[in-house]
Parts: structure tokens; sequence; C-alpha cells
């Protein structure tokens, strides 16, 4: 009977051995994965309307803004400009995952955006959700947002923002009214030539590409 306790007691430390080794593999395994996923960035094909809209971003002779460093680079020479928390018909909404500058142009018309929504609805005002982001602010904002881009975005080259169509006059609540005509808006500068645009359901904003026109 001893004899046969001390197998079993072998066995079973022999056992215990093993799975301890295999849930030492498998845990390392578990977050090396999750790291690789987290450092690189899978490349989706990009859509023929994703080209148009990134070729026009691009046009404003801003590279890749890839970290706070160029950031701040392009702030210095003036190629970014501030964009200040509140002017006539917006305002800008809390940024968790992106900087309040955009290229001039962007700045010029986000002004005229929201003057033209002004003149439409009276005295009401807007707000824009996102602005400026680094690749590294783009590659965050995918850990809670699956609408940003795994590509590069419009965002990362001082040349979009998004505007909320539920957000009016410090109240987060639908208005079809002010909703449709800050789309008739968009749409007028659209045909004009100065922007692009896309209505994002999920994040419900009008995500706004500025052409250089």
């Amino acid at each position: 009977n001893y004899v046969i306790l001390e197998s079993c007691f072998l066995f079973l430390l022999r056992f215990v051995v093993i799975m301890k080794n295999l849930f030492l593999v498998l845990f390392t395994f578990y977050w090396s994965s999750i790291a690789f996923a987290q450092n690189k960035r899978v490349v989706i094909e990009p859509s023929k309307e994703y080209v148009q809209h990134l070729n026009a971003a691009k046009s404003h002779k801003i590279d890749l803004i890839k970290n706070d460093k160029l950031l701040n680079k392009y702030i210095n020479q003036g190629k970014l400009v501030k964009i200040k928390q509140r002017g006539y018909g917006w305002r800008i909404g809390d940024l968790s995952h992106s900087h309040s500058y955009l290229v001039p142009k962007g700045r010029d018309v986000l002004n005229d955006i929201a003057r033209e929504f002004v003149d439409v609805t009276g005295q009401n005002f807007f707000v824009v959700t996102s602005l400026t982001r680094t690749l590294h602010d783009q590659d965050r904002l995918r850990g809670v947002n699956s609408n940003a881009s795994s590509n590069d975005s419009s965002h990362n080259f001082g040349a979009a923002f998004d505007i909320s169509y539920v957000r009016f006059n410090h109240k987060i609540r639908p208005d079809s009214k002010l909703e449709k005509h800050l789309e008739d808006v968009l749409k007028k500068f659209a045909k004009t030539g100065k922007i692009y645009f896309v209505k994002e359901v999920k994040m419900r904003c009008y995500h706004i590409i500025v052409r250089n026109y």
C-alpha cells in the first residue's frame, strides 16, 4: 500500500509540474499576443473615397504627424494653428485623443461653417469633438473607437475635424432640425469644393476633411 501511495503521489507531483509549465507557456503567449496586437498596425485595403480624402488632407504639405515632437515642430513653424476653446457658432468638446490645432485653412473653414450655421439657425452652436491627432493618438483611439482607421487618417495631417450631430447648445441629445441645418451647410461647402465630409453613425459625428482649394 505504501508503494502504491508513493507512486500516486509522484504521479500527482509530475502532473502538477506539467500543468504549471503549461500555464506559464499559455500565459506568456497570451500577453505576447496582446503586446504584438497593440504595437502592430494592421493596414486595411483603402476604398477610393478614403484615398481621395487622405490625398486632400496631404495636399496641405504637412507630413504624417507621428508624435508630439512633430506636432510641436509644425506648431512652431506656423503650419498648424491653435483653435480656441470657443468661437462664433462652435465650441470645442473635451479632447482625450486629439489636439486643438488645424492647418490654417482648416481654421478658416471651421469659422466659415460655424458662421453659416448661425446665419441659418440663429444663436445656436455645435460642438467639435476631434481635431488633429498624432499617429500615437490614432493607435490609442482604436482601443475605444472601431471607426478610428488602422491606416493613416486625415486627422494625422492636421486637415480634419469632427462635428457632433447630437450636441448643440450644451445639450447632448438628438435635434433633427439642427442636424439637418448642419448637414445642409456641409453639403454647400462640399459642393463648392472646400471640404469632403462623411457622416459617422457610430460616433454620431460628421467627419470633415479640409481641401486645399
